[in-house]
Parts: structure tokens; sequence; C-alpha cells
């Protein structure tokens, strides 16, 4: 074990002090521009690891645990925690929440649920008919740090 540790230690260093770079496509930056037309809620939609989205080679190796950790962050309060929480609610109200508010109010804080960070530009957005919580562009007189509300 020790060996491949310093083996994969020695390549890292190879690559970094010899001047050589893994093979890499050049990209562009990942897209974290704000959604320009309404979407729902899912993993993918935050903005936390966004940015090793691109990563290619050696970075990839480095990047995927950490793509995958934030990935499921995003899963579990978009696919249980928050589904969970509507399941309580209809049980003990016989309804949907009727409005943003409401949803802020009674599900995600009631329950103590961490909404992942949106882009800027982008706001969480409670759709009533739908009983779905939805990701929206911000409105041009809403400050960044209230889009995420």
């Amino acid at each position: 074990m020790n060996r491949i540790l310093s083996l994969t230690i020695a390549s890292i260093c190879c690559f970094a002090f010899s001047g050589c770079e893994p093979t890499q496509t050049a990209s562009t930056p990942p897209d974290s521009t704000a959604p320009t037309e309404s979407m729902k809620a899912q993993v993918g939609t935050g903005i936390q690891g966004r940015s090793l989205d691109n990563e290619t080679g050696i970075g990839k190796m480095i990047s995927a645990p950490v793509s995958a950790f934030f990935a499921v962050k995003e899963r579990v309060a978009f696919d249980i925690q928050i589904p969970q929480a509507l399941r309580l609610f209809r049980a003990t109200e016989g309804r949907c929440p009727k409005s943003h508010e409401e949803f802020m109010d009674k599900i995600i804080k009631a329950n103590q649920i961490k909404l992942p960070a949106l882009p800027p530009g982008a706001v969480y957005r409670f759709n009533p008919e739908l009983c779905e919580l939805w990701v929206d562009p911000a409105p041009a007189d809403q400050t960044p740090a209230a889009g995420n509300q």
C-alpha cells in the first residue's frame, strides 16, 4: 500500500515539477450563469462542484470524488428531504403549501433543510400547482444574496 502511494505521489511530482502536464483538452469554463428559463430543482442545479465538471486526466481522478460528494448532497435535499417533508405536510394539512413563503416556512425551515447554493441570478421558487420546487431566473431588481431564498 505504501509503495502504491509513493508511486502515485512520485507521478504527481513528476508532472508538477518537470513541466509536463497530463493530457487535457482545451475546454471552456463551466457555465455558471443563471438559467434563462425555469426548471425543476434537481441534482446539477446547485453551483457547488460545477467548476470541476470539465476536468480531465489526473484532474478528473482528483475532482471526481468531490463532484460526487456535492451531487449526493443535492440528491439528499431534492430527492429525499424535500419530498419527505412535503409528504408529511400533506398528511397533516391535507394539501400542498399554497405559496413560496409557506413552503419556505413550513417545509424548508421547519425541517432544517439546507438548499444547495444556486448560481448568481437564479432563485428557488415553489410551484404550488405542481407542488414542486423550481429554479427560476432572478428578477432584475433582486440582489444575488437574496436570490437563494
